[in-house]
Formats: structure tokens, sequence, C-alpha cells
């Protein structure tokens, strides 16, 4: 009979898992020699940290579970940033943590903490295996992190538990989904209201790419002529050269008030998977009541974040297909394509700006997206470049600019492209960070020399935490903490095992980025901007 420990590999294989991440200890050595008989390969990696922003990637990519490993005490007391991050980002990870054996835990103290105590407020389900019934466990555990919304799981492991053989009858069996179709007479009335409206706006947020609805997008923003304004997350679901998109929402405070006042005129609004742990407070209650809006999503309402006078929780993909469905032969008039223009337009205007010396971060985002192809999946970290970023870089399809936006945690964007490179070894990969967030996570560079993972990463490097150095300014404080005095990037590139390069002009970068495409090694450029770059923008 199997252990314990391949049951649960194997339960995680039949899920498409092809990797696993984190840093062993004694607790977790069954686990992972039964990783390496299923076929899962495991990733070392230098904290638990990156290890749990990989494995939040892999989800993000694949639609797959991730898998974060971890041991007992500090293993585990390091994991919480990174399932706060699946929990809150929409996530489906697996965070398999060693215990102390069970014969031990009544009396043994050193390095002992309740796991499951300390994780539980951060995910869904959190369970202990037992002697008996680890499939079964290991079969819920997997449905609970993949149905909506998706988000973590804990597998709390103990050692004498791990290596017991114990039965694992029953064969393969595939998670289940969880939905259900959206139900017509519940749309009769949405169909009514597009068929009259003169001004429709759609609110697309990530629960469209969760039920992989994008394809149904499209068709029904076609079919109704209805422009697509989407959080940062599900930036892609439809391409953003499409002339129906208007581009993205949620953090910026110079383009979502653009947004808002084209919602004030909006006469109806729809919200598609559109969840509101991407946006800022002042999202709450953003329309009247009065106001004809419609909200379709995976999930029932229960933030009041905002509220809508039609809801269906059911399936999205259904809901947009039924509504596409009920059309008419040609699209209505209304929206025409200069107004859209003008829209788009009125957006750039506002955050593009260009220095009389040097470069700054509009600059280095937009040469980026010239120089990189089409389907580059590109990560972001946290801090004002990230906000900048969501406005300016294109994406072509879903799940292809990985970010923390629900937790908005920095140390994302390097641990990211680290997963995304592993997965796709063939697709081009580009890293956006600042130099702070790079600064909590840069041991995780090691990992691209050792697998001969060949991404862009490029520092938007200005010394200082300019987000909060603007804050501090507004509410007229004086300068604290904010002064980065970070390393030689470049150096550090080379140290492992890299390419480094400085630039302090858009053709200086265009250059670099080209060169780093080439590569068959990772390089990092290090842009050097002015922060003041950021006011307009912010």
């Amino acid at each position: 009979m199997p252990k314990t420990a391949d049951i649960i590999a194997q339960a995680l294989k039949e899920q498409g898992v092809r990797h696993a991440f984190g840093i062993p200890g004694g607790e977790v050595l069954e686990l992972l020699d039964a990783f390496r008989r299923a076929g899962i390969r495991f990733i070392l990696t230098k904290q638990e940290l990156g290890a749990g922003f990989m494995a939040d990637a892999a989800f993000q990519l694949t639609g797959r579970p991730g898998v974060l490993v971890a041991t007992l005490g500090p293993g585990i007391t390091n994991t919480t940033t990174a399932v706060a991050q699946a929990l809150l980002d929409r996530s489906a990870v697996i965070v398999i943590t060693g215990e102390i054996a069970t014969s031990l835990k009544a009396i043994y103290t050193h390095q002992i903490i309740d796991q499951a105590e300390m994780l539980r407020p951060l995910t869904k389900w959190s369970t202990t295996f037992a002697s008996r019934g680890a499939l079964a466990q290991a079969r819920k555990g997997i449905a609970v992190a993949l149905s909506p919304m998706p988000g973590p799981v804990h597998f709390n492991v103990p050692t004498d538990v791990a290596a017991v053989e114990q039965d694992a009858g029953g064969g393969r069996s595939d998670a289940a989904h969880v939905g259900s179709q959206a139900v017509a007479q519940d749309l009769g009335r949405a169909v009514k209201w597009l068929g009259t409206a003169r001004s429709p706006l759609a609110l697309v947020g990530v629960g469209v790419q969760l039920d992989g609805a994008a394809r149904e997008l499209r068709r029904f923003v076609e079919a109704w002529r209805v422009p697509v304004i989407t959080t940062y997350k599900a930036k892609g679901v439809i391409p953003e050269d499409h002339p129906l998109c208007i581009g993205g929402a949620g953090l910026s405070p110079v383009v979502d008030a653009i947004h808002m006042a084209r919602l004030r005129e909006a006469d109806l609004v729809l919200c598609v998977g559109f969840d509101p742990v991407e946006l800022r407070s002042d999202w709450i209650a953003p329309w009247s009541g009065s106001k004809r809006t419609v909200s379709l999503d995976l999930v029932p309402n229960t933030h009041h974040v905002y509220r809508c006078a039609i809801e269906c929780a059911a399936s999205i993909k259904a809901a947009l297909a039924q509504l596409a469905s009920a059309a008419p032969a040609r699209a209505p008039r209304r929206w025409t394509d200069a107004g859209l223009d003008r829209y788009r337009r009125t957006i750039r205007e506002a955050i593009e700006h260009r220095p009389q010396r040097g470069v700054g971060p509009y600059q280095v985002v937009q040469t980026l997206r010239e120089v990189f192809p089409r389907d580059t999946i590109a990560t972001v970290d946290t801090g004002s470049h990230r906000i900048l970023i969501n406005h300016v870089w294109q994406s072509y399809e879903p799940r292809r600019l990985l970010q923390s936006n629900g937790l908005g945690s920095m140390g994302y964007a390097l641990p990211a492209a680290v997963a995304a490179k592993l997965l796709f070894p063939k697709r081009p990969v580009l890293a956006m960070m600042g130099e702070a967030g790079l600064d909590m996570v840069i041991g995780e560079m090691a990992l691209l020399d050792r697998h001969r993972l060949a991404p862009t990463i490029v520092v938007f490097r200005d010394d200082t935490l300019s987000l909060i150095k603007l804050k501090q300014e507004r509410m007229k404080l004086p300068e604290t903490g904010v002064a980065t005095g970070s390393p030689d990037y470049a150096a550090l590139a080379k140290a492992y095992g890299g390419q480094g390069v400085v630039v302090e002009s858009a053709g200086e970068l265009g250059k670099a980025a080209r060169s780093a495409l080439r590569s068959r090694r990772f390089t990092l450029i290090e842009a050097r901007i002015d922060p003041a770059e950021y006011r307009k923008q912010m």
C-alpha cells in the first residue's frame, strides 16, 4: 500500500501539478520523496515567501493548484504573507506543512506552535492528516481550493503519518467544479436594459478569468457593443488593443476619476466577475441606487462595496453566452469609435509625462511594451510603478500580467517570474519592480542561474519609496523613512550569474531589452529614473 505522502502527491499530480516550491525540513522529507516518485519537481527556494509567490503564480498561469511546502516553526511562520496573498488574490494554493510526530505532540515544545490555528484565518480549509482517509482528505482539499472563489488550503502532515501506509482505493477523481448555469429568466430584465441603453459600460474583473469566460465576454461585448473597463488582474481577458477595451481601473486616483465620470453618465453598468478586493476605497458605492446595474459573478455579493439591481451568482461563462445569444442581429448604434478613442486618449494624456532629460517611468514601460512580443508573460511588483504599468502595458491574453493586487504585497515580481519561466521556458518573461521590492526577495535570483532561466528583470530605480514619499508630501509631513539606499543591482546580477546593465534613456533601454531577449542568461536592467515623475500620474 502507498504511504500517506504518496497519496497526497498522486492526488496533486492527477490535478495537473508539476512543480512544488519551498524549503524542506526533516518533517517533510517523506513528502519530497513522494513528489519525486510522482513526477512532481520540487524547487528549492531561498525563503518561504518567495516559494509561496511562485506557487501563486503557478496557479494564475495554469489554473492548476500551486503547491507551497514548509516545515514547522519558522518554516510555517514565514508562509503567512504568501498564504494571505493566495487568499486575497483568489489563488488555489495547497500549503503543505510538516508537523511533529503525533506521539510527541502532547509533551514536545521546541519549535511548536498551533500550525492549523495560525493559518486558519488565511485559508479556506485546514486539515491535519491521519493514518486513515488520506485520499478523501486530499481530494476534498483540492476541490475546496479550486471552488469559487479559489483560495489556499492547508494540509498539515505529521511526520509519523507521512510514512504510514494506508488504503488509497477509489481510483482517480477529478476535483468537482462547483457552479451552476445561469437561469434564463433571471437575465430577461438585463436583456431589456441592454436593448434600450445608450451608454452602457462593463466593469470586468478576475472572475471572468477564473471561469475561463474570455471568449464569451468578447462575444457578448461585440454583440451588444459595450465598452470594457477591467481590474488589473483581469487585463487581457479582452485584448487591450480591441476597439471596445478602455483599459484598467482600481488604484490610480487620476485614471479612476476619469472612469468615475463616465460611470456617472452611463445608463447601464454591468459588473462581470468584478471583485472589489482589487479596488481602492473610492469605489465604495460608486453609483446611485437608481442606476440600472447588473452583476454576473461566481459567488453572491456579500461584500456590499457596490450593489446591483440584478445579481446572477452562477457560471459567468453561461450567463454571458445567454446574453450574447439574445443580442440583435446587428449591434446597437452607440459609443462611436471616435468617442471611445477620445476616452482612451483622455486617460493616456492624464498619465503621459516626458521628462526634460533622462527617462521617466512612463517611457520605461512604453519602451518595454514596444520591444517585448505580444505573448510575453510580465510580472510586476507593488509600488508607484505598478499603478502606472497597469495603464501603459497592454495585455492581449488572460493570465499574462501577474501581480499581487488583492493583498498588494511587495516582493512578488521576481518569484512570479521564476515560476513563469519554469512553466513556460520558451515564452519571453519580463519582471518589472522597484528596488525596495527586489531587496526583499533578491536571494531568489540565484534560482535563475541554477535552473538556467533567462527572464528579463527591469528595476525602476529611484532610491525612494516613491508612493509613500508622495503621500507624506500630500499630508504635509517631512520625508521620513523612505530613502532605500540600495546597492549596485547590475553588479549583483553578475554575481548571481546573469548580466547587468544600467540605462538612463529610452534609447539605451530599448537596446538593452532587445539584447536581453536574445540572451541565454537572465538580464537585469537598472533604469535610473527621477521619483518626481510619479507626481502627475498619481
